[in-house]
């Protein structure tokens, strides 16, 4: 009897310790959120940063409380998700006060994702207008998928070089002129 209310009891604690550790990150990140806001704001109103580098930061805020609530709705936000927000946080407050060394930029490229929803809309145009087989437009979308998984990939981090940048162009360079030639025949 002792053993089980012993067990019982240790089975609780160790629960309570996991629920607090989960609480302290969450809320960790979520206080470093909240500080950030404040850091826009007060940024916004001395000037030191522009209406266009103001919305940039906070479309990156966004973007990372986005990601956060995502990450913590599984219940427990891994080391590795934990450790990519955090990176976030980081880059983003030294953009907003050390613009010089840290240019303002976006978390993500808005003209990549406008690509992926061209292409999206030329390999649909193809099937419908017959330019392209079901057979061709399944290598596509499968490549486009690729494409689109590679660069979620790269910007989990919030990092995303120009080097990375240039590479996705590549791949969808490729499949533009794949389509483009499918056109011309």
């Amino acid at each position: 009897m002792k053993k089980r209310i012993s067990f019982s009891v240790s089975a609780i604690v160790i629960v309570l310790i996991f629920a607090a550790g989960t609480f302290a990150v969450t809320f960790g990140i979520d206080a470093k959120i909240a500080e950030q806001q404040k850091l826009i704001d007060k940024a916004v109103s001395s000037k030191s940063l522009t209406k266009d580098e103001a919305k940039i930061v906070q479309e990156n805020l966004n973007r990372i409380k986005e990601r956060n609530k995502a990450a913590s709705a599984h219940g427990k936000l891994s080391e590795l998700e934990q450790g990519n927000i955090q990176n976030m946080l980081d880059r983003n407050e030294r953009m907003i006060t050390d613009k010089k060394n840290n240019p303002v930029r976006p978390f993500h490229r808005p003209e990549i994702q406008h690509r992926f929803k061209n292409q999206q809309k030329r390999i649909d145009a193809g099937v419908k207008s017959g330019t392209l087989t079901k057979q061709e437009a399944a290598v596509l979308q499968e490549n486009l998928s690729k494409a689109k998984a590679k660069y979620e990939t790269l910007s989990k981090d919030g990092r995303f070089t120009q080097a990375e940048e240039e590479k996705m162009h590549e791949l969808l360079d490729k499949d533009s002129q794949i389509i483009d030639k499918k056109k011309h025949n």
